[in-house]
């Protein structure tokens, strides 16, 4: 929803659009409790942990927690950390995900087995996502007979203290997103990950729980499928299913108008998934940086209701600045444009949105540290 207040400049007075609520952030309480974190415990005592120490610091208290429960990103992660530190062995995280997938989450999400295919149920999970994937949201692009998915933080995870939780946290989701697609489907379809670190000593955990298809040392961390794999009908189709509402994030040029559109149509009252934003503050801002690269952060604090030392604020608080996020996103569209889809100069600097080549090669170089040329041969 928009909501116009006014911004006095001046002299004159000039309507502002702002979003109403704004896209959650950290510390708003919007993921459901109960199934997470039985899941961490199934996984979390087995392996040394104690309930008191995994619950620590988090502000989950068991004896409280039913079906209704909902914590905040700052929660979860916090809940993670714990994990983290501990859990023995390196397959925590893969462990918590396919026991989400596979057990805790089958119940609440049935519905979506009986979608048409996999683009509708892919559609469906991302409708409920802060009650399915609350730290990780995925960008689509396509690229000829396949669609790949880019991982991106959504709150924060990446940068948090001196070992950075991200890994962890996107190896779980991925683990549990191939449960839920062998559910769906019946099989487990051609899946490839590309992860963006060096080749790890615990690959064997990778290939067991992601498959043989797992590439490393990549600049982006990501998901490929063929396309024909998307509209392959379910085994347990409903034939009366009909379309699914849902919001799922499409090419940089193609879909990230309507995706930035689905952005601004929120409910006013976030009690329930169905009236939450589906968008966090981060990837709200990815959106714009991209959609509208000349705007800064005071258009964006505009945008938002907010002053620009707010909106700085609450950035901190996802530990991230507005030129790192902004940047960010530049360095994602850049990768996928020129490594991936192998667009020359001419195409790529128009589609983000350069005048000139040398400018355009400067800041690919910048993002990169590769020439355009040299993402190309990668």
């Amino acid at each position: 929803m928009i909501a116009s207040s006014v911004v006095t400049s001046g002299p004159t007075q000039r309507p502002v659009q702002t979003l109403s609520p704004a896209p959650v952030t950290q510390s708003d309480k919007v993921i459901p409790a109960y199934h997470l974190v039985n899941a961490v415990l199934d996984v979390a005592i087995p392996r040394g942990a104690s309930k008191d120490r995994i619950l620590r610091g988090t502000g989950i208290f068991d004896d409280s927690l039913t079906v209704n429960t909902r914590i905040s990103a700052k929660q979860c992660i916090a809940l993670f950390s714990n994990v983290r530190g501990q859990c023995k062995g390196n397959d925590v995280s893969f462990l918590i995900g396919k026991s989400l997938g596979g057990i805790w989450l089958r119940e609440d999400i049935a519905n979506i087995k009986r979608s048409q295919n996999l683009e509708q149920a892919i559609e469906a999970l991302t409708a409920i996502r802060w009650g399915s994937i609350p730290l990780v949201s995925f960008k689509r692009f396509s690229l000829q007979d396949k669609y790949i998915w880019v991982l991106q933080d959504t709150m924060g995870c990446e940068k948090r203290g001196a070992h950075k939780l991200w890994p962890f946290i996107a190896e779980l989701y991925l683990s549990m997103l191939v449960a839920l697609v062998k559910q769906w489907t019946g099989t487990r379809l051609p899946l490839s990950f590309t992860i963006d670190s060096e080749r790890p000593r615990n690959v064997q955990d990778f290939e067991t729980y992601l498959g043989l298809r797992v590439a490393f040392h990549s600049p982006l961390m990501s998901i490929t499928l063929p396309k024909s794999c998307m509209t392959s009908a379910f085994p347990f189709a409903d034939e009366k299913a009909g379309n699914v509402q849902g919001d799922i994030q499409g090419d940089v040029q193609g879909d990230i108008q309507g995706e930035a559109q689905r952005s601004l149509a929120y409910q006013q009252t976030p009690a329930s998934p169905q009236d939450t934003p589906n968008l966090s503050l981060l990837d709200y801002i990815r959106i714009q940086t991209l959609q509208e690269p000349q705007k800064g952060l005071a258009d964006l604090a505009r945008n938002l209701g907010c002053s620009t030392a707010t909106l700085k604020r609450k950035l901190s608080d996802h530990n991230y600045t507005y030129r790192g996020l902004s940047e960010e996103a530049r360095r994602q569209q850049a990768i996928v444009l020129l490594a991936l889809k192998k667009l020359n100069n001419e195409q790529s600097a128009s589609q983000m949105a350069f005048s000139d080549l040398p400018n355009f090669r400067r800041t690919i170089k910048r993002l990169t540290g590769l020439t355009p040329s040299e993402l190309r041969a990668r």
